[in-house]
């Protein structure tokens, strides 16, 4: 009985791993330029979520050259595929 419970650790562990690494393969693939519509947080987590041409993009493996700031709505982003980092051009500068 406890050896199925191990098993079943390691077969939780794994797969949660699986996941993880798609998710962020599936983040540095993505490709967007345009207007954040919103900004929303993610539950249980610090990362942030936003809509970008009626499609969400989530920031968790994203990064900007400045992370200090503070991804709002109407701020303009570009993020080209292939690459962690996205430019944040925050509204209203010029």
């Amino acid at each position: 009985m406890k050896k199925y419970l191990g098993y079943g650790i390691v077969a939780f562990f794994f797969i949660y791993v699986l996941f993880e690494f798609y998710t962020a393969h599936g983040n540095i693939n993505s490709q967007f330029i345009g207007i954040v519509q919103k900004v929303s947080k993610k539950p249980f987590s610090s990362s942030q979520i936003i809509t970008v041409n009626d499609k969400d993009y989530d920031l968790e493996y994203i990064r900007w050259y400045d992370d200090a700031a503070i991804v709002a709505v109407g701020d303009s982003v570009v993020k080209e595929k292939g690459t962690q980092m996205m430019s944040l051009f925050k509204k209203g500068n010029k």
